[in-house]
């Protein structure tokens, strides 16, 4: 039923002459980790330091579960279980190893789902949310390179990170020491996802002498996902213990704390990134490479931000009293 269903979309496609593929190919990448994470970068840095740190917990701790998930089921893509599906090509790109659940699927719960927890009150703008999450579910399904099924299952685990994060967040903020609690037992559970994803024993299926899908190509991607959520357990202590930073500011204050931040997230994410996986190899520069950007995003640049601002105010009052 499955296959069937995306034989038929495929037949749609065919007939649209294409038509539509670029529409969801843009669609699809809304899905990607780029646009959530600066999406939660503006809401913590500028707006909302709560919501932008709830965004940061269900994205991150979304991206673990979908991991963990997929290197437990090893279900092949829908072309490897049926030769006469023929995916969008550009889509391929986002569409490697393990199929079942989508990462996609579950991005776009975690981050649009938890914007449009945020936005309770604001009908219009929940509504255009949960849309733009369905838009994303389906153009997987549309572009050939996941089956209704992992679709489904990624947003069940987008769904969980946000009931889960949204009660551990307001467990650990009703009494004091808590925050140690959480990030104790969530640093210990990224350890246990590590361990378990290196020693699983994997499917090593072939087909003319070719390996169908490599694991140890895969486990990168759960590893740079405990690593995120390493980062931010890190950084939210640090952050609450140490920096305790405002959203308050100006425009002008606002506009330079996020194109800073993102300026040295880029550098993080593209400069030492590749350069922690070469000295350090793919798994744990993966994490390290994943662990760095979160936590500068979740302490260091507010802490750097909240120091420059408050000299800068200080200089200003002096000035000020000096004329």
């Amino acid at each position: 039923m499955d296959l069937s269903y995306l034989l038929w979309l495929q037949d749609l496609r065919a007939a649209l002459g294409g038509a539509l593929d670029g529409f969801f190919l843009v669609v699809s990448e809304l899905g990607e980790a780029v646009l959530p994470l600066l999406i939660a970068c503006g809401i913590y840095w500028c707006l909302n330091k709560r919501a932008g740190l709830y965004l940061f917990f269900t994205c991150n701790v979304g991206d673990l579960i979908n991991g963990v998930l997929k290197l437990s089921c090893c279900v092949y893509r829908p072309w490897i279980r049926d030769a006469r599906i023929t995916p969008v090509e550009g889509a391929l790109e986002g569409a490697t190893g393990y199929s079942f659940p989508s990462g996609h699927s579950t991005k776009a719960v975690t981050a649009y789902g938890g914007l449009a927890v945020q936005s309770r009150g604001r009908k219009g703008a929940v509504a255009a949310l949960i849309v733009l999450i369905l838009l994303i579910m389906f153009s997987r399904n549309y572009l050939g390179v996941h089956t209704p099924q992992d679709v489904l299952a990624g947003a069940a685990a987008g769904l969980a990170a946000l009931y889960l994060m949204g009660a551990v967040l307001r467990w650990a903020e009703s009494a004091r020491g808590r925050d140690l609690w959480v990030a104790g037992v969530g640093l210990a559970l990224c350890a246990a996802a590590i361990v378990y994803v290196s020693l699983k024993p994997y499917p090593l299926d072939y087909v003319d002498g070719v390996l169908l899908v490599d694991p140890v190509r895969m486990q990168p991607d759960t590893y740079s996902a405990a690593g995120a959520v390493i980062g931010l357990l890190i950084g939210w202590l640090w952050e609450r213990r140490y920096v305790r930073f405002e959203t308050a500011g100006s425009v002008g204050t606002k506009l330079l704390r996020f194109a800073s931040g993102v300026a040295v997230l880029v550098i993080l994410f593209f400069g030492a990134r590749k350069g922690l996986i070469a000295l350090l190899g793919r798994n744990w520069g993966s994490l390290l490479g994943a662990m760095l950007p979160v936590l500068y995003a979740v302490a260091a640049h507010p802490l750097l931000f909240t120091r420059v601002e408050n000299r800068a105010g200080r200089k200003a009052e002096r000035e000020q009293a000096r004329a």
